[in-house]
């Protein structure tokens, strides 16, 4: 059988054109460069989220939520493990931003310069205790009488009566100018790893809210993972920082101190990715790798977002680092003030301007944000002052709570309000229709 070419389609450019014509492929490339369809940005979109490593946090989601035959005694013992690590690192984290100069003591010797042991507890030689060093003081001195002679050796030196807030500020009069480049970059390292932390509770929200979008999430999985978002974004962050502005107070910032203090404080935001990396069976690990970002569908304004926590955090940790060390003198016989003040400041602008992104920049919706930003900050504070309080409860015992019943009371009535109009305010998303009947 004869086959036979027809002569229009010899006489054509194309069949006259090279086997390999470079120019025609140049043109091809160059259309897919400029007119990429949504499945390419769909598909680089995917890639970009799943570039960011794994936790265990998102292995938890994976496991509890997406893959549909994971046994309860592992579903669930992930979302317990989950919510123990992020409660550790806050007592952590805490507890190292308080315990810097608050730490426990057996005798005078125990504590830095400023400081005197009372009754177990390094506490600070204030400027009110002055006048206990005199004598027929018994009456108006709130120092107990065996204390007492301890303290006023102690805060007394060949200067005279020496706070904590003179020591502190010798200390930082005393930094050269490679001393604050230092912390200046050491800043800049925390504020990336508190983004990374950041960036990991993004994911997390956005792979909950598009299993919320296929099917509905139990009501106690969707109040976990936001609470543990809650916890990472308004409890352990700014501990991180309190911490660290602690530290340069304390131990002062020479070059050496400032590099050693900040490898140690962050250590504390590695612990749920040392978890899932060796505390998790090879397998259950290896599949929590390849599968825990299918979910994560990461559009253009989550990248946005991102981009803008990014900038946020970058500027306003060292600002509020650098604030809370310099303002160690703006109020009397209190050094740390600035520090609480401003240790908070980052992480309550990236969740206003995250709410408010989200509801496109909605004037109304703004202004319901800064009330949450303040109650946040209330939060914040509340948890501080209760964990001071338990500090001095293990050392004192009974008697250190007797004065403190109004306040516990009002912190356990403002953690209730906040829990209650989190319930009320919650509003995931509908499953599509869609993707219930494919469902």
């Amino acid at each position: 059988m004869d086959l036979k070419v027809s002569p229009a389609a010899e006489d054509t450019s194309e069949a006259k054109a090279p086997l390999l014509d470079f120019e025609a492929v140049e043109r091809r490339f160059r259309r897919l460069e400029t007119a990429p369809n949504q499945r390419t940005i769909d598909a680089t979109l995917k890639a970009i989220a799943t570039r960011e490593p794994t936790s265990f946090h998102q292995a938890t989601i994976y496991y509890g939520l997406e893959r549909p035959d994971t046994p309860p005694r592992r579903k669930y013992g992930l979302l317990v493990t989950s919510i123990g690590i992020v409660f550790l690192q806050c007592f952590v984290a805490t507890g190292l931003g308080q315990g810097v100069t608050l730490s426990t003591c057996s005798e005078h010797s125990d504590c830095s310069r400023g400081t005197f042991c009372d009754e177990g507890i390094c506490d600070w030689c204030y400027l009110e205790y002055k006048p206990c060093c005199r004598t027929n003081s018994t009456s108006t001195c709130v120092i107990a009488e065996k204390e007492r002679e301890g303290m006023c050796t102690t805060c007394t030196t060949s200067k005279g009566w020496e706070t904590f807030q003179d020591v502190v500020k010798e200390r930082m009069d005393s930094m050269l100018v490679q001393d604050w480049i230092t912390l200046l970059l050491a800043s800049i390292v925390v504020a990336f790893a508190v983004f990374a932390e950041i960036r990991d509770c993004m994911l997390c929200e956005i792979t909950l809210r598009e299993i919320s979008k296929r099917r509905e999430v139990p009501r106690g999985w969707r109040y976990a993972i936001r609470g543990l978002n809650y916890v990472r974004y308004i409890l352990l962050l700014p501990n991180i920082i309190v911490s660290v502005m602690s530290l340069v107070h304390e131990d002062g910032g020479r070059v050496k101190y400032v590099c050693l203090n900040t490898v140690a404080v962050l250590f504390i935001l590695e612990v749920d990715n040392l978890a899932f990396l060796h505390g998790l069976g090879e397998r259950t690990r290896m599949e929590a790798e390849q599968h825990a970002h299918a979910g994560a569908r990461v559009t253009e304004d989550d990248l946005r977002t991102m981009g803008v926590v990014k900038l946020i955090f970058v500027v306003t940790i060292p600002s509020a680092i650098f604030g809370g060390v310099c303002g160690h003198s703006v109020l009397r016989d209190n050094a740390d003030v600035f520090i609480l003040m401003l240790a908070p400041l980052p992480s309550l602008v990236v969740v206003f301007v995250q709410r408010v992104m989200a509801s496109r920049r909605k004037l109304k919706k703004g202004c319901g944000e800064f009330g949450w930003a303040i109650l946040n900050y209330i939060m914040f504070m509340s948890w501080f002052l209760i964990f001071y309080f338990l500090m001095f409860v293990q050392v004192h015992g009974r008697r250190s709570y007797d004065g403190w019943w109004g306040f516990i009371v009002g912190s356990l009535a403002m953690f209730a309000f906040t829990l209650v109009l989190s319930i009320c305010t919650d509003n995931p998303p509908k499953p599509s229709a869609e993707s219930s009947s494919v469902s």
